[in-house]
């Protein structure tokens, strides 16, 4: 396992001098010095330079042999950095006692050196080092272990139960959809061929999003339609695009303040062009206290914070605006169903849920609202248990969980049989509404939640909140068509769009949210292994390393208005359009029927500075 190189660390001490202080920690007085610990920090004492922050994650625990006040402390995963604070400090640890200020002893640090507790070194003898459990990477064993360890890891047996499921079908959601483009011809981009598919994406984005030719219904996604278009703009023009007319592409409608109670769904669109904004711009993200979060605070869910509640809240008013909550008696006959993918704890799942659950007790309040979890993985503090322990005495509450029935289905997005799931886990029966959301699903997960829904039966509305597209792939995309015919034509202006371009059009789109990075002399970044995996987990063994041409110096190279944070964003919005594309053409096309066609769209369902992964896509009939 390698770790990043942007960790330092700080000590419990905050008086040490340059000279005290070894080559890894911070200089008071130097321009990277790192600030001092927080005050009462009992957390792990590694500094993220790029997120200008501490580690959150606990200590382990110091064995009675370490009292040394000053000593860092750190987690497991960033304990390799004791080590080296150790060796910069071997001078201060030379006797086994020492003298605090008042001339009290106090024992030395840990050292880790073989003399230290012998006991468990004979022990440990000949194990060798501790690496990732080939089956589950997310615990460690030792190396001498491995065989008989996979005999007897606990994730073994819950494979085997997850692969004995009814709706466990192996890859059937893989590969994505359309052509796989041009042959990979080896798997790197000069800064020649950065430069025009940087064209090519301004291009194509200004085609989709700016002109009447490929934007003539506003934000509303319709058919792609490039034979004899193409883009009128000249690289002088593509170059004064700006990272306002970017992000201003797409409307901003948050309806968090419409859930609790605040505002009229009038006064929000009536507001819609003057909520139009750049990102960093202050805005009031503050969210309103309103009847949802009141409901939120006495049913005790842990929705995750304000900033998680009003994206909920926005995502739940979203659903409603469009009719996808059931309102009238004939609608509430059979249960409504809400289908969450890559639910986690599934908080989105359970408010949207509860809100329907008030919402037809009103018209039947012999109606249930069927809540279907999907998520790979088990968790804590989950959307059951507020379930279980819901006041059934609470009748006036804008979230009646009395009223929802709760299935969870643990199974990862890529071998999950939907029309299956939803025979076997929710009963007979059709659901008078099957609306589908989810709330930030990594990566590919966004695809494979969308291919899955193909052979799912009747699907009323989707509303997906997209994330994390730097961790996309060509394989699974869904958009591959969408992108060839737009690259690969008068509009795009390149001759071939295969892998090797997605893969630097999806790492472009980390710039949007991580900012500048500094730049090398030959104009490139060097990715780690850590990458985009520092905060989400992909499931995948592959790890692509190697030099890239940087965004930022990509923009400055051309003189691009936008930056290389405009151009990320930009990389971003294709992507969930390769996707509208897909939903709206290919997932929900209907055969001339205008009663059942879908309407698709992507907007921004909060301000950049609650989330700025703050695009939605929104799909619903008529």
């Amino acid at each position: 396992m390698k770790y990043s190189s942007s960790f330092r660390y700080a000590t419990m001490s905050n008086s040490k001098t340059a000279s005290e202080s070894g080559p890894n920690e911070a200089d008071a007085d130097g321009d990277n010095a790192i600030p001092p610990l927080p005050e009462k920090w009992d957390r792990c004492h590694a500094f993220n330079e790029r997120k200008q922050r501490y580690c959150r994650q606990m200590p382990v625990p110091l064995s009675s042999q370490c009292s040394d006040i000053n000593q860092p402390r750190f987690c497991g995963n960033h304990r390799h950095l004791l080590d080296e604070w150790l060796s910069n400090h071997k001078h201060n640890l030379e006797s086994d006692a020492e003298l605090s200020s008042d001339g009290a002893k106090v024992k030395r640090a840990r050292t880790n050196s073989p003399t230290d507790n012998k006991d468990g070194d004979r022990k440990k003898k000949g194990r060798g080092k501790r690496v990732p459990c080939p089956i589950d990477p997310s615990h460690f064993i030792f190396e001498t272990a491995i065989a008989k360890h996979v005999l007897i890891c606990p994730a073994v047996k819950q494979k085997q139960d997850v692969e004995n499921k009814e709706y466990y079908c192996e890859g059937i959601n893989l590969g994505g959809f359309g052509a796989m483009g041009s042959a990979k011809s080896g798997t790197m981009i000069d800064l020649g061929e950065a430069k025009e598919l940087a064209y090519a994406i301004l291009r194509a984005f200004h085609f989709l999003f700016l002109s009447s030719d490929g934007n003539p219904n506003g934000y509303k996604i319709g058919t792609l339609d490039v034979k004899g278009k193409h883009c009128t703009l000249s690289n002088q023009q593509l170059k004064n695009i700006t990272e306002r007319d970017i992000y201003n592409a797409l409307p901003e409608v948050d309806l968090s303040a419409v859930e609790e109670g605040t505002k009229s769904s009038k006064d929000v669109h009536s507001n819609d062009q003057e909520a139009k904004q750049i990102e960093g711009t202050a805005t009031d993200t503050k969210a309103s206290t309103g009847r949802l979060t009141n409901a939120v605070t006495n049913q005790r869910i842990k929705a995750g914070g304000p900033r998680h509640l009003r994206q909920i809240a926005s995502i739940l008013g979203h659903v409603r605006q469009n009719g996808l909550i059931s309102t009238n008696e004939s609608e509430t006959d059979n249960n409504p169903l809400i289908v969450e993918m890559g639910a986690g704890r599934g908080m989105t799942g359970l408010i949207v849920a509860g809100a329907m659950g008030a919402s037809v007790g009103q018209v039947n309040s012999s109606t249930k609202v069927k809540l279907c979890l999907v998520e790979r993985c088990g968790t804590r503090k989950k959307a059951e248990t507020s379930v279980r322990s819901a006041d059934k005495r609470s009748k006036d509450d804008c979230l009646r969980l009395d009223r929802v029935e709760v299935t969870r289905v643990k199974c990862d997005l890529a071998h999950v049989d939907m029309s299956t799931t939803l025979q076997t886990q929710l009963g007979s029966g059709n659901p008078s509404k099957t609306v589908v959301i989810a709330k930030h699903l990594c990566g590919a997960g966004t695809d494979l939640a969308l291919k899955s829904l193909r052979n799912a039966g009747v699907i009323d509305g989707c509303v997906m909140a997209t994330c994390c597209h730097g961790l996309c792939t060509w394989n699974e995309y869904v958009g591959r068509d969408c992108f060839l015919s737009l690259f690969c034509s008068d509009v795009g202006g390149l001759s071939t769009f295969g892998e090797k371009e997605f893969n630097l059009l999806k790492r472009w789109t980390s710039a949007s949210v991580s900012g500048e990075r500094p730049i090398s002399e030959s104009g490139s970044t060097k990715i780690d292994d850590n990458g985009a995996k520092e905060e989400h987990y992909t499931g995948t063994p592959e790890e692509e390393t190697g030099r890239y041409p940087n965004i930022f110096a990509v923009a400055k190279e051309l003189g691009l208005s936008c930056g290389g944070k405009g151009l990320g964003r930009a990389c971003q919005r294709l992507i969930d359009y390769g996707r509208c594309d897909y939903m709206r053409n290919n997932l929900f096309a209907s055969d001339d029927d205008s009663s059942k066609a879908f309407n698709v769209s992507m907007l921004h369902y909060v301000p950049s500075d609650v989330t700025p992964q703050n695009a939605l896509i929104v799909a619903s009939r008529g």
